[in-house]
């Protein structure tokens, strides 16, 4: 593994007509909610669907009461586990017995850039209406960009972290600055280059962390342990409870 702090195009699963490299207005982004409906499980999870005009966006939502930091976990696949052996889920589950509520947000036309931007930013959106503060993006390929390009619609965002991300979609990362970027990417990615991890963190302002695992693919499930460790420290750093955040 090789880590880089401070100082130092391929585009993945979605394609030109995505609009990813296409300037993206706020009135592109119009959402209205026409309700919100919860189902409680069993293991204190609740199964969220956000009814927009747009159309419903489903999410797993993992409360943690009295605190306003929050983790978004963009995307994820059909079942929102995510890469590296569902390391969002396994995070999720951690993440609130450490005073951090987290949400897995899934996507109505996850081959269409400009719309998981906008199933992102319902997420946020209803997040605030429940109490948070200080949102971290996680997304992974394609929704690595997507957690990007979404940080620049809302101030609530704190920190972002794209996990063997694309570059398209992520040419503006540098707008992120002031807030916190983590990039991380597998050296024997064999669906998008690690160079764009590379050119991506050169694209970003301080504060920048570039992190690359020699001999991880693109899935990251070779270096499963390690990458949840990291994030685990991670998001704690930036929206754990606001005692252990430094300047929170």
């Amino acid at each position: 593994m090789t880590s880089s702090k401070g100082p130092a195009d391929s585009n993945g699963h979605l394609n030109d007509s995505s609009g990813a490299d296409e300037e993206i207005r706020e009135d592109d982004l119009v959402i209205n909610f026409k309700g919100v409906s919860a189902e409680p499980r069993e293991d204190g999870a609740i199964d969220v669907v956000m009814e927009t005009n747009r159309g419903d966006t489903p999410a797993i939502l993992h409360p943690c009461e009295g605190q306003d930091g929050v983790v978004l976990f963009i995307g994820g696949g059909s079942d929102l586990k995510g890469p590296a052996g569902g390391v969002y889920e396994r995070l999720s589950k951690e993440l609130t017995e450490k005073g951090v509520t987290s949400m897995r947000v899934g996507q109505r036309q996850p081959d269409i850039f400009v719309e998981c931007v906008g199933d992102a930013l319902a997420a946020i959106s209803f997040l605030k209406g429940i109490g948070a503060a200080r949102i971290a993006l996680i997304g992974h390929s394609s929704n690595g960009a997507v957690a990007i390009k979404s940080a620049n619609f809302s101030t609530l965002v704190t920190s972002v972290a794209s996990l063997a991300g694309q570059t398209f979609g992520a040419q503006d990362v540098s707008e992120i600055a002031p807030r916190n970027l983590l990039v991380i990417h597998g050296k024997s990615d064999q669906v998008l280059p690690y160079a764009d991890a590379q050119r991506i963190y050169d694209w970003a302002q301080e504060p920048k962390e570039l992190i690359i695992y020699d001999k991880a693919g693109h899935s990251l499930n070779e270096v499963k342990e390690e990458l949840y460790e990291k994030l685990v420290e991670w998001v704690i750093g930036q929206v754990g409870p606001r005692e252990q955040v430094k300047g929170a």
